[in-house]
């Protein structure tokens, strides 16, 4: 009696050892993931991605929410490069002009700061359908992002230009 008790509590036990030593391993490897996306991302670096004419960010949320058009569609917005093969050549974006390509008024906010884990947002500025606009991080600091809503099914920003 004393055997089966045993052999089945050692079974019972391993399972979820093994389990354990599985999740931890699968955590690990996240978290790996994630700290080296966001390095790249948040590091001193231009990422892989500068923004560029041609960039599209559209967005179908809810009028009270907004997009992250940095993340979604436009690609790093804290440099501009000439070509996209020589990022050794960035400079810091001192502009975006972004033109409304939806059919309806949009809503864009500038997201910058001095550095790395400083972010402050500036106020809205309000954008009609066929307009252009120049957005701008304030003096000395790095563009970060810039976000989009409206109240229309569908917004569109294109970027134009960049400095």
């Amino acid at each position: 009696m004393n055997s089966v008790r045993h052999s089945r509590l050692w079974t019972a036990r391993r399972r979820p050892d093994r389990l354990s030593a599985a999740a931890w391993a699968g955590c690990a490897v996240v978290t790996l993931v994630a700290v080296g996306t966001s390095s790249a991302r948040d590091g001193g670096d231009t990422g892989g991605d500068p923004v560029r004419a041609g960039r599209t960010c559209r967005s179908a949320l809810p009028a009270d929410e907004e997009l992250s058009c940095g993340t979604y569609g436009f690609g790093d917005l804290r440099h501009v490069c000439p070509t996209s093969d020589a990022p050794r050549r960035c400079s810091t974006t001192t502009q975006v002009r972004v033109r409304n390509t939806g059919p309806s008024t949009v809503y864009v906010t500038v997201i910058d700061g001095p550095r790395q884990g400083e972010r402050q947002q500036g106020p809205e500025r309000e954008i009609a359908p066929a307009h252009t606009a120049d957005l701008r991080p304030g003096q000395g600091n790095l563009l970060f992002d810039l976000t989009l809503r409206g109240a229309g099914p569908v917004k569109s920003l294109t970027v134009v230009s960049v400095r």
